[in-house]
């Protein structure tokens, strides 16, 4: 008997080219960290000056770009920030467990955030700053960060398989941020092995020079990873006995936010 093909919802639905077109601006100008011109922003998207400078001057009547009137150069804006923020209480769950990454950041006046994986990257959807105290580094909402190179993506390889960790490398590579960073899949297999056996991880500047951060999973019903909570701070302010307490404290953390998704006490490691 054959086979019955099974159709998708986009099957035989007509893309917006405009659209397309108009991401892949914005996309690509959050890989460009300082105001650019107009031409050599349509050589880095391989896109025409004049088709550019139309989806550029729309974006700018709704605040999503700006330009410097004396370089003309362009550059986004914080609009973006907002809609990250805003899509974060999207998730059920960044509600309730908000209350942890608050605890977190007073009780060691040092930034807490939450973060979640979204197509093997960590979005932050979440974060408090230290009372009184703020990491210029911080991670803000919406922010994308890589997963090998993160004490909060670390804690979500835990949930691949081997196969996944292959599909990682080669569809997000395992660059090298800093001289700490993990580059091969063994060292990573390794990085795991440790890190499931503790129940937390660590960036010990793997993702930024002077930056230390200690993260603790969040487990669904199911045992999953389905979020992390993170505590970062510079080095200098991040020994190993203040580590030690960060580590206690994220831990009960960790059983009271995954009790509130359902879990129970034993079925994850």
């Amino acid at each position: 008997m054959k086979e019955k093909k099974v159709k998708t919802v986009s099957d035989g639905i007509k893309k917006n080219q405009s659209l397309r077109k108009a991401l892949q601006i914005l996309e690509g100008m959050t890989h460009i960290s300082a105001p650019i011109r107009l031409q050599d922003l349509a050589r880095k998207l391989r896109m025409p000056q004049s088709t550019l400078l139309r989806f550029l001057n729309t974006f700018i009547d709704f605040g999503y770009v700006g330009q410097d009137p004396e370089t003309c150069c362009y550059y986004l804006t914080l609009k973006l920030v907002e809609l990250g923020a805003r899509a974060g209480g999207g998730y059920p769950f960044v509600h309730s467990l908000s209350k942890y990454i608050k605890q977190a950041a007073a009780a060691f006046n040092e930034s807490s955030s939450l973060c979640v994986e979204r197509d093997m990257q960590m979005v932050y959807i979440a974060t408090e700053e230290g009372p009184g105290r703020m990491l210029q580094t911080l991670h803000r909402i919406g922010h994308i960060a890589p997963m090998h190179a993160t004490g909060v993506g670390k804690l979500h390889l835990l949930n691949y398989s081997d196969a996944q960790l292959e599909e990682l490398e080669k569809r997000r590579g395992l660059t090298k941020f800093t001289g700490r960073t993990i580059t091969s899949l063994d060292a990573l297999r390794t990085e795991l092995a440790w890190v499931r056996d503790r129940g937390y991880a660590l960036d010990n500047e793997e993702c930024e020079e002077g930056v230390r951060c200690i993260a603790v999973p969040i487990f669904n019903s199911m045992g999953q990873v389905t979020a992390a909570i993170s505590v970062s701070a510079p080095v200098t302010r991040m020994g190993e006995e203040r580590s030690a307490e960060v580590i206690s404290c994220l831990k009960d953390l960790s059983s009271q936010a995954s009790r509130e998704l359902g879990w129970e006490e034993g079925r994850a490691s």
